[in-house]
């Protein structure tokens, strides 16, 4: 895999030779990051010096260059270690706020509509129309999208969003990881033209026609060094909602509303929303709750080495916001999430690993194992409930 670094217009550069090392991650509602080992000498220094832009053969992410360490090795090699952070990093850098004004004349940012609708206006605010300062706009920025959504459909249900002085990066992760929207900024080739874009990816379960499966799970011999995470230990199922003027009781998703004892973990939110009491506070107030429990989610994860041969090649066959699906050795599984693909270049060669998070857990005999593409016209009309 090749990695280059970028000239003052975005295009490819040098091609980044003879390194120990590199590890590339990209990431669907976050910033990916790097880091790249190689030999301390004054040709690499200046190669990889702060502030360098970089990027990987096939990628339309650019990343920045934000640390270097030089020290010896063990073996007495001198070597530095390069680290950065993707575009999306620089959203971090912006304060998510529709005026410089004292926060008690605008205490909070409140944006109706979609959630695709409100994660664009704080973008195009903050980093087009630059409401703070011109100087908040992102280097190369274009108007416009550079690659294709995917099939899987953006939430259409109207929300009130009130949010609070904090970065933009943060305010973005926050509503987007919360309907399972990605964002990203990415380059177009070397025409050095930046896109900022508000995505979902495609569907390639089983329950669908249109796109090859991806199925990833030991039998399937697509994936090894398999790592598995699951907990409940985050878990929150009601958040109680308390503002100035009102309060808010907020179930999750798919919570038991009658749950009691274990069953019933509470999350507190203390909400510095001062708006007056009436139905613009409650939808206010139950999004802030539902954000807020959107980080108390129960963690099923997993990720593994794809190898050589595998049938599935990333930005081919499958991309970050696809929906997949993981077969374990009982022919249980789960609708997975791509949300991260981490690249990896050492002595012992390229690899690749995808990290796929919880969306849906199938189990059998359970509705979500039935194939998404039977009709009822497909069973035998003498099959019971009892039988399917």
């Amino acid at each position: 895999m090749e990695y280059y670094t970028l000239d003052d217009s975005l295009r490819r550069n040098e091609v980044i030779e003879g390194f120990e090392s590199v590890i590339w991650t990209e990431r669907y509602f976050a910033f990916g990051d790097f880091q790249i080992i190689t030999k301390s000498t004054v040709s690499s220094r200046s190669q990889l010096a702060p502030e360098t832009w970089i990027t990987r053969k096939g990628s339309n992410y650019v990343a920045i260059v934000d640390t270097v360490t030089d020290d010896t090795a063990d073996d007495g090699t001198r070597l530095i270690t390069v680290t950065g952070k993707t575009l999306e990093a620089l959203l971090d850098d912006r304060v998510a706020m529709p005026a410089l004004t004292d926060t008690t004349t605008t205490p909070n940012w409140v944006l109706s509509g979609t959630p695709t609708v409100i994660a664009n206006e704080l973008f195009n605010a903050v980093c087009v129309r630059t409401v703070f300062d011109t100087h908040d706009s992102i280097p190369f920025y274009t108007f416009g999208t550079l690659l294709p959504t995917g099939s899987i459909p953006q939430p259409t249900d109207n929300i009130t969003l009130t949010a609070a002085p904090d970065t933009l990066y943060n305010t973005l992760q926050k509503l987007c990881s919360t309907y399972n929207l990605g964002f990203r900024l990415v380059k177009d080739g070397d025409k050095g033209r930046i896109y900022f874009e508000i995505y979902t990816g495609n569907d390639l379960t089983t329950g669908q026609t249109v796109r090859k499966p991806v199925i990833f799970g030991p039998n399937m011999e697509n994936l090894s060094k398999i790592s598995y995470l699951s907990s409940t230990a985050p878990f929150k199922s009601v958040a109680y909602v308390f503002a100035q003027n009102g309060s808010r009781m907020v179930f999750a998703p798919g919570a038991n509303l009658s749950g009691s004892g274990r069953d019933r973990r509470v999350l507190l939110v203390n909400s510095n929303n001062n708006g007056v009491a009436g139905p613009d506070l409650d939808a206010a107030l139950q999004q802030e709750g539902m954000m807020a429990l959107a980080a108390q989610r129960n963690i099923y994860s997993f990720d593994g080495q794809l190898p050589p041969n595998s049938p599935y090649i990333y930005g081919t066959d499958y991309n970050l916001g696809d929906v997949v699906e993981e077969r374990n050795d009982l022919n249980q599984g789960n609708f997975m999430l791509i949300t991260e693909q981490i690249f990896s270049s050492d002595n012992t060669g390229e690899h690749a690993y995808p990290t796929l998070t919880l969306v849906d857990t199938i189990t059998p005999g359970s509705w979500n194992a039935w194939p998404g593409t039977q009709v009822w016209d497909d069973v035998d009309p003498s099959v019971h409930w009892d039988d399917l």
